[in-house]
């Protein structure tokens, strides 16, 4: 461990440690709720097609700056993730790849050698944050895809086809273009169960959205 330590330290590896350093207390801080790491990248970046200059013309070249930026995310992979979860990774990948690098052709330490080390770690790191963010990225999807389907619901209107639902259990059937739509429901603490048949409308998404809110519908 105290040469892991000697190592990190080294004056060619100093720079990474201390991004590192910085990577690590920024998700310290996640965790301790003080910071959002939702820090996606806009799709829209750079590609207003409202942008005008002086003359009322779109800004070709802000259009082409965005377009190759968002072409590059989407190669790389930072578009499809928030970008402090793929910068976390690249940093991650940056550090250990130097420590091993130079390791093994860099053993006197030599800043000009550690300078053309730093071109294939690079080119290394960003491969492998881009095959290690491919399933993160299917997880944020299906997050995104869940609270699509939680905006879709609230406000919608069905019937409760449980036997009642009240605060701790019910199940509500809503009617769309093609299958029922079968969801688990609660009612608010204190509001009078609602019976089987009963008309209710959806208030608002519990938890993960593993039940929505209920109150009775109004009726016409």
């Amino acid at each position: 461990m105290f040469e892991l330590f000697q190592a990190a330290i080294l004056p060619h590896q100093l720079l990474l440690t201390l991004l590192l350093t910085l990577v690590v207390c920024y998700w310290l801080l996640v965790l301790l709720g003080a910071l959002d790491f939702e820090a996606d990248l806009p799709d829209d970046l750079g590609t207003d097609g409202d942008a005008h200059d002086g003359t009322g013309s779109s800004n070709a070249l802000g259009m082409s700056t965005g377009g190759a930026w968002l072409s590059a995310g989407r190669f790389l992979g930072f578009s499809q993730v928030p970008l402090m979860v793929w910068l976390s990774f690249l940093v991650l990948f940056l550090w250990f790849g130097s420590l091993a690098l130079n390791e093994w052709y860099n053993q006197a330490g030599s800043l000009l050698q550690a300078t053309w080390l730093l071109l294939p770690n690079l080119l290394g790191s960003l491969i492998v944050t881009k095959l290690v963010t491919l399933p993160v990225a299917k997880l944020f999807k299906a997050m995104g895809d869940a609270d699509s389907e939680a905006e879709e619901v609230i406000g919608r209107t069905g019937v409760v086809v449980s036997t009642e639902a009240d605060a701790s259990y019910g199940q509500l059937e809503i009617t769309t273009a093609s299958v029922p739509l079968l969801i688990n429901v609660r009612t608010e603490p204190g509001v009078t169960p609602l019976k089987r048949g009963d008309s209710a409308k959806v208030i608002s998404a519990g938890p993960d959205n593993i039940f929505y809110l209920i109150e009775p519908a109004p009726q016409n």
